[in-house]
C-alpha cells in the first residue's frame, strides 16, 4: 500500500511539474530545456523575473551622464511593451519582428562585421560575428576581437534572438535608462549578478524590443551603434 501511495504521489507531482513547464514555455518558438526551467524557478524565488525588477532603473547611474544616445535620438515607443517571458530564456511573447525586418537585421550585422573564427585579429577596431556564447540557442552575436577570456561572453556585447527579433546588448548606464524610460528596453533578469563568482553579468545588460518596421530598424541601428561605441571605449579605458 505504501509503495502504491508513493507511486501515485510521484505521478501527480510529475503531471503538475509538466503542466508548470508547459505554462512557462507557452508562446515560445523554441522549447527551452528543463534545466533552464529549473533555473527560472530559482529566479522566481529570488524575485528576479518580475516586471518591477526588470524595469527598475534606480541603480543606473554613471559618473559620465552623457552616454552615447540623446533624447533626440530615441523617440518614445508608440506602443505598449510586448508581453514577455522574463526568465531563462528572456523572450518576447508578442510583437515579434516580421520576417523581412529580421532578414534586414541579420544583413546589417553581416555588413559591419567579419566571421569570428578564432576571435584573434591584428585590428582591434574590427567587429567579429559568430554564434553567441551567452545565449544558449546559438543566436547571431557581435564580439570585440582579441577579448580577454575572463570577460562576459568572451567579448560578446550583443546578440540577436532569431525567434522574435529582440536583441540583448550591453549599454552605457545612461543609455540603458533612456531606452527603458522610453519603453524600448528592459533589463535581463540576471543583470548585475556574479554567476558562480566567476561570470559577472553587466548591470546594463538589457533586452531591446524587436523592431516592427523600417523606422524602428533605424532606431535599432542607432542603439546598436551606441552599444558598439560604448563597449569599444570600455576596453580602451582598461588598456
Amino acid at each position: 500500500m505504501f509503495v502504491l501511495i508513493t507511486f501515485i504521489i510521484f505521478i501527480i507531482l510529475v503531471v503538475l511539474l509538466h503542466q508548470n513547464y508547459n505554462k512557462y514555455a507557452h508562446g515560445l518558438r523554441e522549447k527551452p530545456s528543463y534545466f533552464l526551467w529549473l533555473c527560472t524557478r530559482f529566479l522566481d524565488y529570488k524575485g528576479w523575473t518580475t516586471e518591477q525588477y526588470c524595469l527598475n532603473t534606480n541603480d543606473l547611474k554613471s559618473t559620465d551622464q552623457s552616454g552615447y544616445l540623446t533624447d533626440k535620438d530615441i523617440p518614445t515607443r508608440n506602443q505598449s511593451r510586448p508581453k514577455m517571458l522574463r526568465a531563462l530564456p528572456h523572450r518576447q511573447l508578442t510583437q515579434h519582428a516580421p520576417d523581412d525586418i529580421m532578414y534586414e537585421m541579420h544583413k546589417h550585422m553581416e555588413s559591419i562585421s567579419i566571421p569570428k573564427y578564432g576571435g584573434q585579429t591584428i585590428n582591434n577596431e574590427l567587429l567579429l560575428r559568430g554564434s553567441s556564447v551567452a545565449e544558449y540557442t546559438g543566436a547571431d552575436a557581435l564580439f570585440l576581437p582579441n577579448a580577454d577570456e575572463k570577460t562576459f561572453g568572451k567579448g560578446e556585447f550583443a546578440h540577436l534572438h532569431s525567434n522574435d527579433g529582440s536583441f540583448h546588448m550591453i549599454l552605457h548606464p545612461s543609455d540603458a535608462k533612456l531606452l527603458m524610460d522610453k519603453q524600448w528596453a528592459e533589463r535581463f533578469p540576471l543583470h548585475g549578478v556574479n554567476l558562480f563568482n566567476k561570470i559577472p553579468v553587466p548591470k546594463t545588460y538589457v533586452l531591446v524590443y524587436a523592431p516592427q518596421n523600417e523606422n524602428e530598424v533605424k532606431i535599432w541601428k542607432t542603439i546598436l551603434n551606441a552599444a558598439i561605441d560604448y563597449n569599444r571605449d570600455i576596453r580602451k579605458h582598461k588598456q
